[in-house]
């Protein structure tokens, strides 16, 4: 295989909670083929991914840490082969339901909705690195960067708000129990629960889906404060006969099919579209971007059962979303409208949760 070939391969990585394994599979690019290439094992309760530099990922698990017991990050090398090789893990503070690369490139920022908590704590391997906590409130489901680093921004889905702090937290304002307080925050919709944020390539726009309520929230940001001002709330799960859902746990009955269960976000990297996952119907909705970066409504798909994660390929040409309860992954060509064509369909491992696609050189 000749060098130009291997730099043309497109990997996308599924964290499989269930198997307590990590799926590699190769992306056609032209046809939208997913073939599987590799499985690591031996990562029990593996439930998000984030991708670093020269081909590394970072896979959160929650359970079976360094010492047998606790969380923990573990790296993951993949080569342009598509051969992986698990490398050196760090204890991560709380259980993580997403995990991101921060700005710094030397840390990772570990999102825990059981304990309401963010974390930054050095990259697995690394001796350096700062470790922080962020007062983020009851349910912090993720975090996102601004485009230029100077921001972090994190989703509170039990208390309703999004916060943001300044990423370089030198002289940063705490709390009696040593965590960052937040620079500002912006109140959601009571009961609408924001989960997922994403930030456009120019960072003037930030979109928030709500998981109890299905609306997506569009935001004005201000580069300078890193502020937030709601410019558009717009329902994903309009004509479906969802009712609003509730706040979710370990220890909380299950409330059935009726309700929303909204879940992914994602743009293109044009920053044309975005599409977001709803798991109780078992559907995508599709936006198209406006001008003025407001969103209009474009199509609705069925897909996969009970669609946690999804990722758009670094052309952007398909959407990939994965089926926590069908145990399978589905391609989809994004059209010019933004309407989507089924591609290819894969087998996975066992409860499919977060993806992540990349290209390795």
């Amino acid at each position: 295989m000749t060098e130009q070939s291997l730099a043309q391969r497109t990997f996308v990585l599924v964290a499989c909670t269930g198997a307590g394994a990590v799926d590699l599979l190769e992306l056609d690019a032209g046809s939208g083929a997913l073939k599987p290439l590799a499985r690591t094992e031996g990562l029990p309760g593996v439930a998000a991914l984030a991708l670093g530099p020269q081909g590394t990922a970072y896979a959160a698990c929650n359970g079976g840490g360094t010492d047998g017991s606790g969380p923990r990050a573990v790296a993951l090398s993949l080569d342009p082969t598509g051969a992986v090789a698990q490398g050196a893990a760090r204890d991560l503070p709380a259980s993580a339901c997403f995990v991101a690369l921060g700005p710094d490139g030397r840390s990772l920022f570990s999102a825990s909705y059981g304990d309401g908590r963010l974390d930054r704590v050095p990259l697995p391997g690394a001796n350096s690195g700062k470790s922080a906590r962020y007062d983020t409130g009851a349910n912090t489901h993720c975090v996102a960067f601004s485009p230029d680093g100077r921001f972090v921004y994190a989703t509170s889905l039990g208390d309703d708000r999004v916060s943001w702090f300044k990423a370089d937290d030198d002289g940063a304002t705490r709390a009696d129990d040593g965590a960052i307080t937040p620079s500002g925050s912006v109140a959601a919709q009571r009961g609408s629960g924001p989960r997922y944020l994403r930030l456009n390539k120019a960072g003037d726009r930030a979109y928030v889906v709500h998981e109890l309520t299905g609306e997506i929230a569009v935001y004005a940001r201000d580069a300078e404060s890193g502020g937030l001002e709601l410019l558009q709330r717009i329902s994903a799960v309009e004509g479906l006969g969802l009712a609003p859902g509730p706040v979710r746990s370990a220890s909380t009955p299950d409330p059935g099919t009726g309700v929303v269960w909204a879940a992914d976000l994602r743009l293109t990297p044009d920053d044309r579209f975005l599409y977001t996952t709803e798991r109780s119907t078992s559907t995508i909705s599709g936006f198209a971007v406006k001008d003025d970066g407001t969103l209009e409504f474009v199509s609705r798909t069925s897909t996969e059962a009970q669609p946690c994660g999804s990722a758009i390929d670094p052309s952007g040409r398909f959407l990939l979303v994965c089926g926590e309860a069908s145990d399978h992954i589905s391609s989809y060509w994004i059209g010019d409208d933004g309407r989507l064509t089924p591609g290819a369909r894969s087998e996975t491992s066992a409860g499919p949760l977060a993806i992540e696609c990349c290209r390795v050189m």
